[in-house]
């Protein structure tokens, strides 16, 4: 590799001065040792799933904590602009995101609330550049979304009452503060479904934005119908602020969320089969201006959004030979208003592999194809790009200065496991727009209630399509049953329509390290 990649993984800006390099590798000293502080004492931190902290007598039920701690360094050398004030695209900075949960159970009843805290450093503040380069990476959209010199935040982020065994051990309701994760309402013991499903289906359309600092919440209601065979669930919310806005407290009044999903469970109905049929409906009522390819001056975006979306996926697995293989199918049409424009758009991802498991490390390799639908007219009546709607942006693009918004994604993925406690993967994409008349998408959507930032932002292409190809490394250390560790590196080659907004330098790297405690 490199040796100027690897610089830039570990130390943070352009290097001026001796002063400057001294008081750098200072800052990186201390983060280190900070972190192995950190390891050091979460090693000694005995593991615990849950920890019952009260067992009320004559079986009234029990009282118990659980927690989690998240340290995580990241580092951006994002792709360079051309010079002048704010292009600081050589940076890093670190956060830790703690949390605490109490809950009560008894037999039909569950009580949880859960409070969170986080906190950043050393974000940049230099580092978003004049449009179209506009941010340098996450560091500088945290910037963007602060509200005040402060860059943390203590808040609630979850607290609800499930009720269970209504009328029959099928049915319960939940109410209050929760996570929803978009095709994970079902889950079982199997390891290989179960690493398909949250790496390649879960929040693919809405998720907790877990990747975050903040992290993004739902208030409102779930139903859940689950019997032997399938899974019915629904849910109608609001999202709260959160992902990259410091005020995560608070929920977006403006936005309703209201989701429907039939799940026939895996190996029930179907062989080694799970279908899934989903419904969304998401409505915006926030009155600023739109990630889309419309004219900047028009105020022909305006107005609401008003979204449909109708969706499947499929997934199978299935011995062959010395291995096992596996399909994934997933497809989506929407449909209704964006601003004053009507909205009609698709998407959809074929994705196949096999896994060695009779041979060291279980290599399993894949490939898929994604493609989204992009807007090939700014100046009509239709608006044709698709809409991702509130995901975990970063599940689908681990160096996240893409989406999957008018997009084409031919991938290919190495997953290895060489030790019991260490699992390798290594993805190499090549990536593409779809329609070249329209934008560049990047964002998870929406963070904020109020004021000008709408969540997804999208440069001009000038016309051309291809847009980079990427390669990814990303290693976990399972220390303990609830202590892991991960190293990501991922390598940008822009192409066309990066080049035309970056003139510097159309590369870029992004290394994030991060240790993680679950009790």
């Amino acid at each position: 590799m490199d040796v100027k990649i690897l610089r830039r993984c570990f130390f943070a800006g352009k290097i001026g001065s001796k002063q400057r390099y001294v008081h750098q590798k200072e800052n990186y000293v201390i983060r280190i040792s900070l972190l192995t502080i950190s390891l050091v004492m979460l090693l000694s931190v005995p593991a615990f799933a849950k920890i019952t902290i009260l067992d009320l007598k004559n079986d009234l039920g029990k009282v118990w904590a659980s927690g989690e701690i998240v340290i995580r360094y990241e580092n951006f050398n994002w792709f360079e602009p051309a010079p002048g004030e704010n292009d600081n695209n050589d940076y890093n900075y670190y956060f830790t995101r703690s949390r605490l949960g109490l809950g009560y159970e008894y037999k039909w009843i569950e009580i949880f609330v859960q409070a969170q805290h986080t906190h950043i450093w050393d974000l940049p503040d230099s580092a978003n550049a004049p449009a179209p380069a506009g941010s340098l990476g996450s560091g500088a959209v945290y910037y963007a979304f602060r509200r005040n010199r402060y860059y943390h935040s203590t808040f609630i982020k979850q607290g609800y009452i499930l009720i269970k065994n209504i009328i029959n051990s099928d049915i319960s309701l939940k109410g209050g503060r929760f996570e929803y994760l978009d095709a994970l309402e079902v889950t079982y013991d199997n390891p290989k479904v179960m690493w398909l499903k949250k790496a390649r289906l879960a929040e693919r359309l809405i998720g907790p934005f877990g990747y975050s600092a903040f992290t993004r919440s739902f208030d409102g209601g779930e139903l859940s119908i689950d019997r032997n065979l399938f899974n019915v669930t629904a849910t109608v919310s609001h999202p709260t602020e959160g992902g990259f806005e410091n005020d995560a407290h608070h929920h977006i009044d403006d936005i309703t969320l209201a989701t429907g999903t039939l799940t026939l469970k895996y190996d029930k109905i179907i062989p080694h089969t799970e279908n899934r049929l989903f419904y969304f409906f998401y409505n915006d009522d926030r009155k600023i201006l739109k990630a889309d390819n419309t004219p900047r001056m028009s105020l022909i975006n305006r107005g609401n959004i008003e979204m449909h979306t109708l969706g499947f996926h499929l997934l199978s697995t299935l011995g062959l030979g010395p291995g096992v293989g596996d399909v994934l199918l997933w497809g989506v049409w929407q449909w209704g208003d964006w601003g004053r424009l009507s909205h009609n758009a698709w998407a959809w991802d074929v994705e196949m592999g096999y896994q060695f498991t009779g041979i060291y490390a279980s290599p399993w390799l894949r490939v898929g194809y994604f493609m989204s639908s992009g807007d090939s007219n700014p100046v009509d009546s239709e608006h044709e790009t698709f809409f991702q709607i509130l995901p975990t942006a970063r599940k689908y693009a681990r160096f996240p200065f893409y989406n999957l918004m008018n997009n084409e994604d031919f991938f290919i993925q190495l997953i290895a496991r060489p030790i019991k406690k260490v699992s390798i993967r290594a993805d190499g994409h090549f990536l593409y727009i779809n329609e070249r008349e329209d934008r560049w998408y990047a964002g998870p959507g929406a963070n904020r209630d109020r004021g000008s930032i709408f969540g997804y932002s999208g440069r001009p292409s000038f016309g051309d399509s291809d847009l980079a190809q990427l390669i990814d490394l990303s290693l976990v250390f399972d220390i303990s049953t609830h202590i892991n560790l991960e190293a990501y590196y991922g390598h940008a080659w822009g192409d066309d329509v990066i080049e035309n907004i970056y003139e510097r330098d159309d590369e870029a790297d992004f290394f994030m390290l991060e240790l993680r405690l679950k009790f």
